[in-house]
C-alpha cells in the first residue's frame, strides 16, 4: 500500500486534479438525475472539506465507514464519468456510497496517479478463472450490488489515503475479482493516525 516512486512524483499534478461535485435527485425520482456542478475545483481545494482529524479516504466502499478503525477519517469518492449511466451511478450513491462524489474531469487519478491500469487476467487456467468469477459474483450478490456494461469499464481505480496535510500517504490499486486487503488498509490508517498525533504533540 505504500506509494510507488511514480505516485510520489505525481503528488503535485494530483493536487491540481479538477474535480466536479455531483448532486443526485431523490432516489424515488424517475429517471434519476445526476447534476454536475457548473465549475470544477482542484483536489487541494476539495480536501479540506473532506478531511477528518487524521485525514481522508478516497475511492472507498460504504462498508468501511461502519468500522471503528476509520473514525477520524472523512470519506469521499471519485468516478470517471457521469451522464453515461446516471441510473446506475444514482443507485450506487443512494444504496452503497452515501458520501460526496466527484467526477475526475481529466482522469488524473486514473491516468496519472494509478498509471491507467487496465483490467487484465491474473491467470489463464480456465478452472481458476471460473472459480474466481463465481467467488466474485457471490460477493457482489451478497452486497446486493447490480452491474451492467454501460460506460468505460476497463481502466481501474483504487483506494487513496490522504493525511491532514493533504498529501497522499498510501494507495491501493484495484484488482478485479480480489477483495480489498482490509488488514493492510487498517495498518496504513493506524500509521497515518500515529503521524498526525506525533505532529500535533510536537506543535503543543
Amino acid at each position: 500500500m505504500l506509494l510507488s516512486p511514480k505516485m510520489e512524483e505525481d503528488q503535485t499534478p494530483l493536487s491540481r486534479a479538477p474535480l466536479t461535485l455531483l448532486t443526485f435527485s431523490d432516489e424515488a425520482s424517475q429517471p434519476p438525475v445526476v447534476t454536475p456542478a457548473p465549475t470544477p475545483r482542484s483536489l487541494s481545494s476539495v480536501l479540506p472539506s473532506h478531511t477528518g482529524a487524521f485525514g481522508s479516504l478516497c475511492f472507498v466502499l460504504a462498508d468501511l465507514a461502519k468500522s471503528p478503525d476509520f473514525e477520524g477519517f472523512a470519506m469521499f469518492g471519485v468516478v470517471k464519468e457521469a451522464g453515461v449511466d446516471d441510473a446506475g451511478l444514482s443507485e450506487f450513491y443512494h444504496r452503497h456510497f452515501p458520501f460526496p462524489l466527484y467526477r475526475d474531469d481529466k482522469w488524473v487519478f486514473y491516468n496519472d496517479f494509478f498509471g491507467r491500469k487496465k483490467i487484465g487476467l491474473r491467470t489463464w487456467n480456465p478452472l481458476q478463472m471460473y472459480r474466481g468469477y463465481k467467488e466474485m459474483m457471490a460477493r457482489v450478490k451478497g452486497k446486493k450490488i447490480k452491474g451492467n456494461l454501460a460506460g468505460e469499464g476497463m481502466v481501474q481505480g483504487g483506494l487513496v489515503l490522504f493525511g491532514v496535510d493533504g498529501k497522499a500517504k498510501y494507495a491501493y490499486e484495484e484488482e478485479v475479482g480480489k477483495e480489498l486487503e482490509m488488514e493492510d488498509v487498517v495498518k496504513a490508517l493506524e500509521a497515518i493516525k500515529a503521524e498526525a498525533n506525533k505532529a500535533e504533540a510536537n506543535n503543543d
